[in-house]
C-alpha cells in the first residue's frame, strides 16, 4: 500500500482534481471513500467519467475502504468529503501521512474557516484529533496555491 495523497473534497473527483492535482502528484489510483457514491451506480458512473483514463478508480463505502485500502498495492490518491471520514479511516488502521483540504460546502450550522471551507463542530473536532495524531492538515485548493495550515485557522 502506498498512499501518496489524501484530500478532503466535497465534490470528490472534478475538473481541478482530475487535471491540476493529477499533473502535480505521481499516483496511479483514485480511491473515493463515500457511502452515497458506493451504493449508487449513477454516482459511480459519474466518478468514472471524471477520472482520467490513465488512472484506476475504486469507490468504497467507509467500511469497505477500511478493509480494502491496505490490500491495494498501487500509488493511491484517497479522496473523501469530510474529515470525519478520514478520522474513521485513521482510527481503523489506514495510514494517512498528510491531509489536504480542498472544499467543504456551507450548510446551516457550519462555520467558515477559510474560503470555501465550512466545518461543523464534528468536523472541527475531527480535524483537531487528526492533527493531534501528528498528521499535517493543510488547505490548498490547487497545487500552485500556497498552503494554509489548519491549526492556524481553527
Amino acid at each position: 500500500m502506498s498512499i501518496v495523497f489524501s484530500r478532503i473534497e466535497e465534490r470528490l473527483i472534478h475538473g481541478q482534481v482530475s487535471t491540476a492535482w493529477t499533473q502535480a502528484i505521481n499516483f496511479d489510483t483514485f480511491v473515493v471513500v463515500d457511502n452515497d457514491s458506493a451504493k449508487s451506480d449513477i454516482l459511480k458512473d459519474l466518478l468514472e467519467l471524471a477520472c482520467p483514463r490513465d488512472k484506476k478508480l475504486y469507490v468504497f463505502d467507509e467500511n469497505a475502504a477500511i478493509e480494502q485500502i491496505n490490500n491495494i498495492s498501487r500509488k493511491m490518491f484517497i479522496i473523501a468529503k469530510s474529515p470525519v471520514t478520514f478520522l474513521n479511516l485513521i482510527k481503523n488502521g489506514v495510514k494517512i501521512p498528510y491531509l489536504n483540504i480542498g472544499s467543504i460546502h456551507y450548510k446551516p450550522g457550519k462555520k467558515e474557516i477559510f474560503k470555501t471551507v465550512y466545518v461543523s463542530e464534528e468536523e472541527l473536532n475531527a480535524l483537531r484529533e487528526i492533527t493531534e495524531m501528528g498528521i499535517t492538515c493543510e488547505i490548498q485548493k490547487l497545487p500552485t496555491e500556497s498552503k494554509k495550515n489548519i491549526l492556524d485557522l481553527i
